[in-house]
């Protein structure tokens, strides 16, 4: 966490969330709040819903929102990104939230679920694609991106339960840290 502040994540420990299932278990949690932009020296990213993660997802995640979203929204869109939409980061269920399966890369806190983006000029940006090409193509941009900083990104398209939001994880699937599902 030290280091994290240090480049300018503000961020604070969290409690490990209480879980009826043994097998959710998050290490090291933390409440992240904003993210740096090092392009932009002084600016951060707001993450207004303070998602609690484990702390070395949070600074992949908090890298992958600051060095490559932001910029690559602002190139996009003309416009600085300024706030991020989340689910709650670590959630105690199944993938998809099936009664039965595999845990969720959630409940272990290496998750997260962006459903939209707020920018400097008050535009609000979903992540569920709106029939705006120019917007569409920022999401769609980013997502592709992803695939080099998460080993899992689901959204609209994927799967129904990824509809109307990207889900990025760092959960290893297989023997390898190399394989990445990207849909």
């Amino acid at each position: 966490m030290d280091r994290l502040r240090k480049a300018g994540f503000v961020l604070e420990p969290a409690e490990p969330p209480k879980a009826e299932n043994g097998l959710c278990r998050i290490e090291a949690p933390v409440r992240l709040i904003a993210v740096p932009v090092p392009s932009r020296p002084d600016a951060r990213v707001a993450l207004k819903d303070r998602p609690i993660l484990a702390c070395a997802f949070a600074e992949s995640f908090g890298q992958w929102l600051g060095q490559l979203a932001a910029p690559a929204m602002a190139g996009y869109l003309e416009t600085e990104l300024a706030a991020v939409r989340t689910g709650p980061g670590f959630e105690c269920r199944n993938r998809n939230r099936a009664e039965e399966g595999k845990l969720s890369a959630h409940a272990t806190g290496q998750a997260i679920d962006v459903s939209g983006f707020e920018l400097a000029d008050g535009t609000q940006l979903a992540v569920k694609p709106s029939g705006d090409e120019r917007r569409d193509g920022a999401i769609a941009s980013l997502r592709k991106a992803a695939c080099g900083w998460f080993t899992t990104i689901l959204g609209p398209g994927s799967d129904p339960s990824h509809a109307d939001h990207l889900h990025v994880d760092v959960q290893r699937h297989g023997s390898s840290d190399r394989y990445r599902i990207c849909e």
